[in-house]
């Protein structure tokens, strides 16, 4: 029987009850196909090719929980990239977006969509985080998002969704169950996710880590972490708040 690397995970907006949970629980990406009529000959099939197969396994996709829609002015982005920082004006949109940063790409504006999720694992995992692929899917017209990967057991880390939009676009639209993200936990073992509420201790914790762990490579951050044993405090947090 294989090993079992649990996931905790949270998403939350930090505005209101409404949008508590923006996002759905992760789900395998392999289950997009399921419904389709899928070619079982080795030759042909995506899934009798080992390289496919390598792609697919512990790849999870977490979908959105709402629809949400902003619609801006035509050139109203291409007048405030990197020229209002912070809360962008909004257009009917339910969560917020801002401009935390200049961008790093002409032609862009570097937005994050304030759904801040959470993984932690129970054990030192890294997590790819990327862009969904089946289907495509993006909120604007060849919007870009950040990906990375960072290990998941060994850094507490909140993160808001991050996109490169061109900076001539004019909306931004998610619909209920688009995918938002995929997630690839980079092990041989199952994954099993379980969805927690941080509380202010863990927020704390949180806060705390990020503070002492400003500007130094992620290693670094990991044995900070280890040093002062904040992963074992905060797993020992998630526990007492999990709801299912």
């Amino acid at each position: 029987m294989k090993e079992t690397t649990t996931v905790y995970w949270s998403s939350f907006t930090g505005q209101s009850k409404l949008e508590q949970w923006p996002l759905k629980d992760p789900e395998p990406v392999v289950n997009y196909f399921l419904d389709k009529n899928i070619s079982e000959d080795p030759k042909t099939s995506i899934f009798g090719c080992p390289a496919s197969a390598a792609f697919f396994k512990n790849l999870f996709v977490f979908k959105s929980n709402i629809s949400d829609r902003c619609d801006w002015p035509e050139g109203y982005l291409s007048e405030i990239v990197n020229n209002k920082l912070g809360k962008i004006d909004g257009f009917d949109n339910k969560i917020q977006i801002s401009q935390d940063r200049k961008s790093a790409i002409d032609g862009y504006i570097d937005l994050i969509y304030s759904i801040n999720f959470v993984m932690f694992a129970d054990k030192p995992l890294k997590i790819r985080i990327s862009s969904p692929s089946y289907p495509p899917s993006a909120p604007s017209n060849n919007a870009m998002f950040t990906s990375g990967e960072f290990d998941f057991g060994r850094w507490y880390r909140p993160a808001p969704l991050n996109w490169f939009v061109p900076s001539d676009n004019t909306e931004f639209v998610i619909n209920e169950g688009d995918g938002l993200f995929y997630a690839q936990a980079l092990t041989d073992e199952r994954v099993v996710f379980k969805k927690f509420v941080p509380n202010d201790q863990i927020r704390f914790l949180a806060w705390l880590m990020g503070q002492e762990g400003r500007g130094l490579k992620l290693e670094s951050r990991y044995q900070l972490a280890e040093g002062k044993n904040i992963q074992q405090q905060i797993l020992d947090e998630i526990k007492k708040t999990i709801i299912d």
